[in-house]
């Protein structure tokens, strides 16, 4: 009997054990996946705007700043004034404790899955989840940031 697990339902499962695995470790940061998605956004992007956020992810501003709003009140970021009318999101001390804590479990966690492939099928894997990503994008008309 042929399986009916195609490549989506077996991407969607990895997804949540993903998903799981940093519950747990962002537990003990206090912060949801999606904040620390918006932590790392602005890290990476010092002075961006909500409104910059929204318009370059796709995503309505009030759930921008919804979790702008949570990073704020945990003293993970902080808003200057850009000029009269925009406020720029920046990070502070905790929010880039947060983000190399973050970050210091990256190589931890590949290391657990280096014996799974070989060289080869490890670049084969790598080339095809960014051919996947770049798609998807494409299809969600969105750009990474």
């Amino acid at each position: 009997m042929k399986s009916k697990e195609g490549f989506i339902v077996l991407i969607s499962a990895v997804n949540k054990e993903i998903d799981f695995f940093f519950d747990k470790l962002l537990y003990e940061l206090e912060i949801t996946k999606m904040e620390s998605l918006y932590l790392r956004i602005i890290y990476e992007n010092p002075g961006i705007t909500q409104y910059q956020i929204s318009q370059k992810r796709k995503i309505e501003k009030s759930l921008v700043t919804k979790y702008i709003s949570n990073l704020e009140d945990k003293g993970l970021i902080e808003k200057r004034q850009l000029d009269k009318r925009k406020k720029g999101l920046y990070i502070l001390n905790d929010g880039l404790k947060a983000i190399e804590f973050i970050d210091s479990f990256t190589p931890k966690l590949q290391e657990k899955f280096k014996n799974i492939f070989t060289k080869e099928e490890f670049d084969i894997f790598i080339t095809a989840l960014r051919k996947l990503k770049l798609k998807l994008e494409d299809l969600n008309d969105r750009n990474s940031l």
